[in-house]
């Protein structure tokens, strides 16, 4: 039986003499795109100094099909430009299990806010140390090889032996390990709460797959379903059928069949099971009551497994302490398990260890974007201005990107200013209304450009942008109306301060900005008015005033959409109907609705 030694529990052994570990630098920080199809391993140490139970480097390695090497991913060592550090116990080998969004845009990984070679109080191992001491740190890494590790967890809840994390588009992310229960954030913030599990709970992978939430365990809770789909609280379900002695790490499901687990639609699941004959590979298939085993093959030491599957074969790629291997089952679907033989496709080096996989994340061409400020679901109060941040880079070079904006809602688009990778823009609230509202930002480099956003919500009254008529109803004489050329007043019951605007002067305008849904124009008409032309947003028509009995002429546009600003100019044209005795235009009054 595999050894359970640092599996089971808090790890208290205190740890040898700590040897210092050279910062990641920024060369290494700087990586490729990933490749899609290749696979990508937690790596734990930098092979400087033999692991112990002292925080030690995190490295993400990724390989190609055939076992290339294609690049190393370095995660921080040092805190910079808003992220943690993020080591990984030496020789804490139930920890360092990663896994690819549903969305495939990222890598979910975890570890410890650390320096390497830092140990817990007394030289223990950061697993026993309380996460108040030493947060736990979530990070996400995109398709660019960019890394972001601003979310770090110190309150209740938290587990203490950090294994694990997962996402579904990289805003909200859950978490768990041993020690603790399963716990959900979001990206950037430091404050977390309990979806299922508690303080006792030993729990190791988790994962969104069918757009349902697992989570493996140890010995208790071997794999289950997390609440449904992808909650914010929930309980522990078992799936039926699996061993009462399973020690399950890692683990891949597949739809292969018309049968399905639920509403997952998934049928085929492998496990990287620890409880027998050193490591298995185990294969169960859905019944459409209960999982059933389809067999097992030895892989010693076996932790992390991904699949990939093309038709009805299944390939999986495994880790072990010390390897990356493949094995192929030919017919996923069928009820047994006889893969191919396996091939090691990498070795860790000396002093280091490998831990989960993942395949390699993807996403269109582009810079990466993670909005930093403001969080996820924060109030925005109507009259302020927000200072939006976000960490923009370029796959290989971070200083590609040539340009990024933010807006709010409906509201226009500002121009961020940088500093180093971080860039921060002003974006005014003025003209939005209450309620849920939305942050975008957009970056761009020489590939392309990149759009993310965020929900936030929107409090307080709307504030109606300065120098516009808000909802009402206005003579053309209010000092909001700008006029040019030669005007003069005139008595009008349909205004409503009983003058309105006239001018007989070609090219005199009247101009107006109104914040609404709609606009009502009023005019007065006589034998002696002309032609005006009336521009709504740049939009014209010509109007004739001309009328016998002098009766009013009322002109409506609805404007559709979310509330904003728009712009009208009325202008005299010096022309008129053939009929009439004068040019004059006879402005009453203008309505803005709400």
């Amino acid at each position: 039986m595999r050894t359970r030694l640092r599996v089971l529990g808090v790890a208290t052994a205190t740890a040898v003499a700590a040897v210092a570990v050279p910062l990641v630098t920024s060369s290494e920080a700087h990586a490729a795109r990933f490749t899609g199809g290749d696979v990508v391993v937690y790596r734990v140490g930098s092979g400087a100094s033999a692991l112990s139970n002292a925080a030690a480097p995190v490295f993400l390695d990724e390989y190609g099909p055939t076992g290339t090497k294609v690049q190393s991913v370095a995660l921080p060592t040092a805190a910079a430009e808003g992220n943690h550090r993020l080591t990984a116990t030496g020789q804490s080998r139930s920890e360092g299990l990663i896994d690819r969004s549903s969305d495939g845009r990222f890598l979910a990984v975890t570890g410890y806010d650390a320096a390497p070679g830092a140990t817990g109080t007394g030289g223990v191992s950061l697993a026993a140390t309380d996460p108040t001491a030493t947060p736990r740190v979530l990070g996400l890494v995109d398709a660019n090889g960019t890394v972001d590790t601003t979310t770090e967890l110190a309150d209740a809840g938290t587990a203490k032996i950090i294994r694990s994390a997962t996402t579904t588009k990289g805003e909200r992310l859950w978490a768990t390990g041993g020690n603790g229960g399963i716990v959900t954030t979001t990206r950037g913030s430091a404050a977390s709460s309990t979806v299922a599990g508690n303080a006792a709970s030993n729990l190791s992978a988790l994962t969104v797959q069918g757009n349902q939430l697992f989570s493996s365990g140890i010995l208790t809770n071997r794999l289950a379903a997390v609440g449904s789909g992808t909650p914010t609280s929930g309980s522990l379900t078992d799936l039926t059928g699996l061993p009462d002695n399973l020690l399950t790490y890692g683990y891949a499901f597949a739809d292969l069949t018309s049968a399905g687990f639920g509403s997952t639609g998934l049928d085929t699941l492998y496990i990287a099971d620890g409880s027998s004959r050193g490591g298995t590979i185990d294969k169960y298939r859905w019944n459409g009551t209960t999982w059933t085993s389809a067999g097992d093959v030895d892989v010693p030491g076996a932790f992390g497994v991904v699949a990939n599957v093309t038709g009805n074969s299944v390939s999986l790629a495994v880790t072990t302490p010390t390897q990356l291997v493949t094995l192929t089952d030919p017919n996923g679907a069928a009820a047994s398990f006889s893969p191919t033989a396996t091939t090691v496709l990498a070795t860790a080096g000396a002093n280091t260890e490998f831990r989960g996989v993942a395949l390699a994340p993807t996403a269109a061409v582009g810079p990466s974007a993670f909005i930093r400020t403001p969080g996820v679901g924060s109030t925005v109060t109507l009259g302020s201005t927000l200072s939006v941040k976000a960490y923009a880079a370029s796959a290989g070079d971070v200083d590609h990107v040539t340009q990024v904006q933010a807006k709010l809602g409906s509201g226009e688009y500002v121009t961020a200013t940088k500093s180093g990778h971080v860039w921060t823009a002003q974006v005014p609230t003025s003209g939005l209304a209450a309620g849920a509202s939305t942050v975008t930002v957009q970056a761009t480099d020489p590939a392309g450009t990149t759009t993310v956003t965020r929900s936030v919500t929107l409090t307080g009254k709307t504030v109606v942008p300065k120098g516009n008529l808000a909802a009402g109803t206005y003579p053309w004489t209010a000092k909001q109306v700008k006029v040019t050329g030669t005007w003069s007043t005139y008595k009008t019951s349909h205004s409503p301060s009983g003058k309105g605007r006239t001018s007989v002067k070609k090219k005199s305008s009247a101009t107006a900005k109104v914040f609404g849904h709609g606009l009502t124009l009023t005019f007065d008409r006589s034998v002696k008015a002309g032609k005006v032309k009336v521009t709504v947003d740049g939009k014209s028509t010509t109007v004739d005033l001309y009328n016998k009995a002098g009766k009013p002429l009322s002109k409506s546009w609805t404007f559709k959409g979310a509330l904003k600003s728009h712009t009208v100019v009325v202008s005299v044209l010096g022309t008129k109907n053939t009929a009439s005795k004068g040019v004059a235009a006879l402005l009453a009054a203008l309505k803005v609705k709400a």
